[in-house]
């Protein structure tokens, strides 16, 4: 049996073939692209099954997404990328690809069913959740992750088997827990209506927080980082210089952007409670672990007042595998 599997985001898209006999899956090609390169999805298995001249007819189809799925019956649902102009129909890709076992999953859907395959040497444990023996029977978990956006999904334990429920939860409204991130907001309040999470949890959202520190509080941008953010993603420079303290400007953006997320997942935890596990996941999340692992991060991840004895039995476990949304999408197809 043939299948075709794919983790598509606002970055990149990765596309993998495999073949599946007797139970056992073997992956016999695999290959990442750039996502802003093509017009659509299409164009991007087009592309792929062109390049490796693939002609063997494909028996089924599983593309995990990075915005919302709208469900249908069979070989209805639809999807937009969020961070991309693109509009995806498995009525679309049945038609392309001549089967009628198409199924689209959002991104964090698959990214959670793929944590639940992982062997702990895939992960790094941020906090220690404190339990006793009657929290020992949560099963659940909740996964998150900044990247191109930023997801959300809840892993639910029944019966012995993992359900996951799919959100748009990094779109709800910003909530800021200091000084500062109040004059961030009231910033972007005078430019957006709605300021998001992902606006300020993702790549895009780190040099957000880097224009708000060099223009409303007057840190200076040097010459070093501008020259390299017209060679890089700017996203990268500022986690790079800010790691290495080597920029003023980098350090203390980068140092706002932890303590938004520190905040945020410890509101997803509970969003979802009870949970017994918190998976940080996506792009820029293993890029950081060394703020992370950090006190400041587990400081601010614990505060919240009446509730921060419930965010303390709550485990935190960094994702390390980069294909943690591919393999989910492999489980499924």
């Amino acid at each position: 049996m043939i299948k075709l599997a794919g983790d598509i985001g606002g970055t990149h898209s990765r596309i993998a073939l495999l073949i599946t006999q007797q139970s056992k899956q073997d992956i016999l090609i695999e290959k990442t692209y750039l996502s802003t390169q093509y017009s659509s999805l299409t164009a991007v298995i087009e592309d792929f099954l062109l390049a490796h001249k693939i002609s063997l007819p494909i028996d089924a189809v599983c593309f995990a997404v990075a915005g919302p799925v709208v469900f249908g019956a069979l070989n209805t649902s639809t999807a937009k990328i969020t961070n991309l102009p693109w509009k995806i129909s498995e009525q679309e890709i049945s038609k392309s690809l001549n089967t009628n076992n198409v199924k689209l999953i959002n991104d964090f859907s698959a990214a959670a069913y793929g944590v639940t395959t992982l062997a702990e040497d895939n992960f790094s444990i941020i906090y220690h959740g404190k339990r006793n023996i009657v929290d020992d029977n949560i099963q659940d978990a909740v996964i998150m992750g900044a990247g191109t956006g930023l997801g959300v999904a809840h892993i639910v334990s029944l019966t012995g088997n993992y359900h996951v429920y799919p959100s748009e939860a990094g779109h709800v409204g910003f909530a800021p827990v200091n000084i500062l991130q109040c004059e961030l907001l009231i910033w972007l309040y005078k430019k957006h209506q709605h300021v998001s999470l992902e606006m300020l949890l993702s790549g895009n959202g780190l040099m957000t927080i880097y224009q708000f520190m060099h223009d409303i509080k007057k840190i200076p941008e040097s010459s070093n980082v501008i020259k390299n953010m017209k060679l890089m993603d700017p996203a990268e420079v500022i986690s790079e210089a800010g790691l290495l303290a080597e920029d003023e400007l980098c350090r203390q953006s980068l140092d706002v952007f932890v303590d938004i997320y520190a905040a945020a997942a410890s509101n997803v935890v509970l969003h979802y409670y009870p949970v017994k596990v918190l998976y940080i996941a996506g792009g820029i999340a293993p890029k950081i672990i060394k703020k992370l692992n950090s006190q400041p991060f587990i400081n601010t991840y614990l505060n919240k007042g009446s509730m921060s004895y419930i965010i303390e039995k709550v485990t935190v476990k960094l994702v390390l595998e980069d294909k943690v949304g591919l393999i989910g999408a492999l489980s499924l197809v």
